[in-house]
């Protein structure tokens, strides 16, 4: 065995038993599979369904208001027909969300053909104290409503995302409900409200930033995930099928990962207490004694919904009978085993 020279770096007569940084360890990447198509004509659909809904951000009602009583939507894989110079334009993600870059918000022509209703901004902190990228005269002048979502980095962009799921939500509200006929005697039922089928205007929304690649495509990402129930790998797959150039970087992958647990978090919380509240209500005693599940629970429940033994015994054997790891080994001790050897 051929000694070496311990390294510089050594402190304290110790030497380092395998390679390591001083950084932080990173998270590992965040993979977005392509989805699994029989073949290259076929479509992502996706329903609206209200058992993936927060009871909390919307109502049955509201739901079917939106998405036009569950109507499905269809994006196929746009890498087929796709050119250079469609990242300059705006396409559809949902029938009344477009995802595009700030320039479309400033074309006039193009605003008024599609019927848009609001420009929802997702931009920098620093464009906002510069007053830059919000087309507030051509909203003014065309009576379009001007959100912005102002953040200084992608880790704020988390709690900014209920806020613009919210501000898309409230605007397709009223601008369906604000096309009523007054008439007390008309029902509303399902979503279907007393209006002019001829006159009838559906609110449509076109969230941007500078490129519509990155801090905008998040946003939309986001609303798919909240009000469609949607996770994060289906929502990233049907966005970037609608708009090819899409890009999200893995520190936009962890926010909308994180996103996606705080959601199924307040969904599941949400509904609970909706659960408990009907039990109440139809006299079930409401001092039931809530514990903790210790591990072995959660063993049965694995048991109960299918999971093999073998499955279990894995989880199991990652706690046990570990390698012994030392980070650092003395230089007394490498200098003995060089000179027995």
């Amino acid at each position: 065995m051929a000694y070496m020279d311990p390294p510089t770096s050594h402190r304290h007569g110790a030497i380092p038993a395998a390679p390591y940084s001083m950084r932080p360890p990173s998270p590992p990447s965040i993979v977005i599979p392509a989805p699994t198509l029989h073949s290259a004509n076929e479509h992502i659909k996706i329903v609206p369904t209200y058992e993936k809904v927060d009871p909390a951000s919307l109502s049955i009602d509201d739901l079917k208001i939106i998405t036009q009583n569950y109507k499905e939507q269809l994006a196929q894989d746009s890498a087929l027909n796709w050119a250079y110079e469609n990242r300059r334009v705006a396409q559809p993600i949902l029938d009344f969300l477009y995802l595009g870059p700030s320039s479309i918000a400033r074309d006039r022509q193009w605003l008024l053909k599609t019927g848009i209703t609001m420009l929802l901004a997702a931009r920098d902190s620093q464009m906002a104290v510069m007053h830059l990228m919000a087309p507030s005269k051509v909203a003014q002048e065309l009576g379009i409503q001007l959100e912005c979502v102002d953040v200084s980095g992608y880790n704020e962009l988390i709690r900014a995302f209920p806020s613009a799921v919210r501000t898309i939500n409230d605007h397709m509200l009223n601008v369906f409900r604000g096309q009523r006929i007054s008439n007390t005697q008309m029902q509303v039922e399902d979503g279907k409200m007393a209006i002019p089928h001829e006159k009838f205007q559906r609110g449509k929304v076109l969230v941007f930033c500078e490129t519509g690649n990155d801090r905008s495509a998040s946003v939309v990402v986001a609303y798919l995930m909240s009000v469609f129930g949607m996770s994060m790998i289906e929502s990233c797959q049907f966005v970037h099928f609608k708009r090819f150039c899409v890009s999200l970087n893995d520190d936009l992958r962890f926010v909308l990962k994180s996103y996606e647990d705080l959601l199924s978090a307040q969904r599941t919380v949400h509904r609970h207490e909706l659960d408990c509240r009907s039990t109440q209500t139809n006299g079930a005693s409401s001092n039931v004694q809530k514990l903790k599940r210790g591990i072995e629970a959660t063993f049965d429940e694995d048991e109960e919904m299918g999971e093999s033994g073998e499955s279990i015994a894995l989880d199991h054997d990652r706690f046990l009978d570990r390698e012994r790891f030392v980070p650092f080994v003395d230089m007394v001790d490498e200098d003995m085993e060089e000179e027995s050897s």
